[in-house]
């Protein structure tokens, strides 16, 4: 009985998920995408993968009453990816997974937090192998299928009214509330904030679902933030001073130990950027 593996290179549903969230940071930074370049030409009207990826969504989105009917209705979908032109489909992939390599470090955007890729995981699998390659593999992503696709109770989960209305828009209109939310930002902390911090929270709110590209602007940050408190340091003559300042240098945290930036780090950042602020009046 041969063991099964998930390949996020291969799978078409996390695939377009990264892009989306390429596209996301791209749309608030930049006037030019790139990543919408390649969603239309891998993901257009009647590509095979844009009919793969209507499969995933197949499983993803649809929900049922009972157990037996989502069983039927994965096996129903499977019988239908078993129809896709699979030497088209494996082209196709490759050629994706190669453009968004030479456009992107395609390792970093594979580190993206994805919310549902347990079972965009599991869909590729029900799709690449059948029950007698290894039953119990598969059944086990039958199992995160079902659990995703049959009703949960409400006092299990109870979830903001907001965020659940949010997440069901178009991607189009998603978009522009994260545009949105940027501009009131901007306009409500432009007189509060130093430039520093609306830049670190500017790059927190367009960069929320771009994990590497914050932990990247963060690292570059730290180094800045340490050297000016370092400087500081030398012009203190408060012993008790001195050493409270040099400790709280060495807490700086390291963001290569952090799998993911939380509100908690971007704020206690602007606490050090408020200190070295206050440091740079004293020592005028």
């Amino acid at each position: 009985m041969k063991k099964l593996k998930h390949s996020k290179y291969k799978n078409t549903g996390i695939l377009f998920e990264m892009l989306v969230r390429k596209l996301t940071s791209e749309t608030l930074t930049s006037d030019k995408s790139i990543t919408i370049d390649i969603i239309k030409k891998y993901f257009g009207r009647n590509t095979e993968l844009s009919k793969e990826l209507q499969l995933y969504n197949a499983l993803i989105k649809e929900q049922h009453k009972t157990e037996a009917r989502a069983l039927d209705y994965m096996r129903t979908v499977k019988a239908a990816h078993s129809k896709l032109n699979h030497n088209t489909l494996k082209r196709q992939k490759y050629n994706l997974v190669k453009e968004i390599s030479d456009n992107f470090i395609f390792e970093n955007m594979s580190k993206m937090h994805i919310n549902n890729y347990k079972e965009l995981a599991s869909i590729y699998m029900l799709f690449e192998y059948d029950e007698t390659d290894n039953p119990k593999q598969v059944m086990a992503c039958k199992t995160v299928l079902l659990e995703h696709a049959l009703p949960k109770s409400k006092l299990v989960e109870q979830r903001d009214p907001v965020m659940e209305s949010f997440e069901k828009q178009d991607k189009d209109i998603r978009l522009l509330t994260y545009k949105l939310l940027v501009d009131k930002f901007n306009t409500t902390y432009s007189s509060v904030l130093s430039e520093s911090q609306k830049q670190l929270l500017n790059k927190y709110i367009t960069h929320v679902n771009d994990t590497e590209a914050l932990k990247e602007y963060v690292q570059k940050i730290i180094p800045t933030i340490k050297t000016k408190l370092s400087n500081h340091s030398k012009h203190i003559t408060d012993k008790v001073v001195k050493i409270k300042i040099e400790k709280l240098s060495e807490m700086l945290c390291n963001v290569e130990t952090i799998k993911k930036l939380k509100e908690s780090h971007i704020l206690n950042l602007m606490r050090y950027m408020d200190l070295v602020d206050e440091l740079n009046e004293i020592h005028k």
